[in-house]
């Protein structure tokens, strides 16, 4: 499945003085299937905005977006199918749970697509494997369970429609540790599986971890569309949109004491450390190559 944004604008109404404002301002890009982006840029900058308008929940005010090539507002386009396929996760998903058991609530979606109970059953099973949520759990009410627990419940009831494509808001808002691990464990698990993951985030340290592409909102405008490494290698991007470098990266410019670093502006990464390990990967190469002199 390939989503397609071209030239695409968003404008609503603010009530406090009755004026407009540009939430997105001529976005155009193009999705994949299997890819693993994540959106960030500071509040206001249009990253929420441009997930609902990738799901269609919201319709552009300019500009057209397409999925396999087909205009999704256009009349006769099966909306609610592409809502399937592109499942939107809300930030704190948890409290849209409201059925009285576990397994209820993660077939309620597949039930509503018009599968059959059974069929439905399966799914939600075969779920809630994949979110590590134990059989032991279906006839639990979800609102007894952990924060974590309440969360990958969630996160079943979508995997569980089967979706190709899943664009998600902050999904470890809120979480431990523990809860962040697990929950970007499922997502890792999902992309291998080929099904495409594109969240915001607010944390650097997560997407340089797990993103393979970042797009970087501004103002309404898609600023920067690369390599994690080639954005956090981007001194100009850093200062203009006010986003903190991952600690790793930061230490490694702190050691270095270098500027920029080349290939800016391509989808070839510098050789930078996104993360602590592969910082202390690096430090241990450098001193074996110069035998510990520096």
């Amino acid at each position: 499945m390939e989503i397609r944004l071209e030239n695409v604008s968003y404008t609503y109404n603010t009530q406090q003085n009755n004026t407009d404002k540009n939430a997105l301002n001529h976005i155009s890009l193009n999705i994949n299937q299997g890819e693993y982006i994540a959106v960030i840029g500071k509040t206001g900058s249009g990253k929420s905005t441009l997930l609902h308008i990738l799901n269609g929940l919201i319709k552009p005010s300019e500009g057209t977006c397409y999925m396999d090539g087909k205009n999704i507002h256009e009349k006769g386009f099966p909306i609610q199918k592409m809502r399937q396929k592109v499942a939107l996760c809300f930030q704190y998903p948890e409290y849209q749970l409201f059925e009285e058991t576990v397994l209820k609530d993660i077939c309620f979606g597949p039930e509503n697509l018009g599968l059959s109970k059974k069929e439905a059953e399966e799914k939600a099973r075969e779920a809630m494997k994949l979110t590590g949520l134990t059989a032991d759990m279906e006839n639990l009410s979800p609102f007894s369970l952990s924060g974590g627990q309440k969360r990958r419940v969630a996160l079943a009831g979508i995997l569980a429609m089967e979706p190709d494509c899943l664009v998600l808001d902050e999904p470890v808002a809120g979480l431990d540790e523990p809860g962040r691990k697990q929950l970007f464990d499922i997502l890792e698990k999902m992309n291998q599986r080929g099904v495409t993951v594109i969240l915001v985030s607010h944390n650097m340290e997560d997407v340089a971890a797990y993103a393979r592409r970042v797009l970087v909102m501004h103002e309404g405008e898609l600023l920067m569309d690369n390599t994690p490494e080639n954005v956090f290698s981007d001194e100009k991007i850093m200062q203009k949109t006010g986003l903190k470098r991952p600690v790793a990266v930061q230490f490694f410019y702190n050691l270095t004491g270098d500027g920029e670093l080349p290939d800016q502006g391509t989808m070839t990464s510098p050789k930078i450390p996104l993360t602590l390990d592969a910082l202390a990967d690096w430090i241990l190469e450098r001193n074996r190559s110069t035998g510990g002199e520096k």
